[in-house]
């Protein structure tokens, strides 16, 4: 008569699975668990502050992994200010942008796009198009991008184009990403770090 492990050891011993139960006998110790960062006892005098200091509570719970963090909402749209009249041809080209698992996909023709030189002359001379991510967040600066910490600047840049509060402006090289596509990954204390492509995808051709 056979029967399946539930509890065992997988060669090299880095991966114990627990299929059944755990028990842990009185006087036994279990170390290396993660811990959340201290919070100070509340001075809070009034119920604003006493949801403050709770929500800062939640956070340091979500991001030591104690409780399961908050699910991004991410949504994607083309600007609605152009800077210039080459920006402006170009986003007018824009057919459609959609977000699907995490894939943004733009859909514009890529011969068609006028290549200009960016605002920032050390990024070059590309066919542009940029494109607003709304992070669903109140403000981008509780957002890293790749890492780095967005700031009122970036904040700055979105509005400029159109981009409301939470929206974070992604200027794309189009005549690079049509070959190879964007990747970049977002994170906000009390969420996941989730990482997403940007595909640039042709218009279908009537035949």
């Amino acid at each position: 008569m056979g029967y399946n492990t539930k509890n065992y050891t997988e060669q090299g011993g880095e991966k114990t699975v627990i299929g059944g139960t755990l028990e842990i006998k009185e006087g036994a110790s279990v170390t290396g668990l993660p811990s959340a960062p201290n919070q100070a006892a509340s001075t809070a005098t009034n119920v604003a502050g006493l949801k403050d200091d709770l929500n800062a509570l939640l956070l340091k719970l979500k991001d030591t992994g104690l409780m399961k963090p908050d699910t991004w909402n991410v949504s994607v749209a083309n600007v609605t200010t152009a800077l210039s009249e080459d920006m402006t041809a170009n986003q007018d080209k824009v057919e459609s942008i959609t977000i699907e698992d995490n894939v943004i996909t733009v859909t514009v023709p890529v011969d068609g796009l006028i290549a200009y030189e960016s605002s920032t002359p050390a990024q070059g001379t590309h066919k542009w198009v940029a494109i607003l991510i709304t992070t669903g967040l109140p403000a981008i600066t509780a957002v890293k991008y790749n890492g780095s910490q967005l700031t009122s600047a970036d904040a700055d840049e979105a509005a400029a184009v159109g981009g409301q509060a939470g929206d974070v402006v992604m200027w794309l090289k189009c005549d690079e990403i049509v070959n190879q596509p964007k990747s970049f990954t977002l994170w906000s204390s009390g969420y996941p770090e989730a990482a997403f492509t940007v595909v640039i995808a042709e218009p279908e051709t009537e035949e």
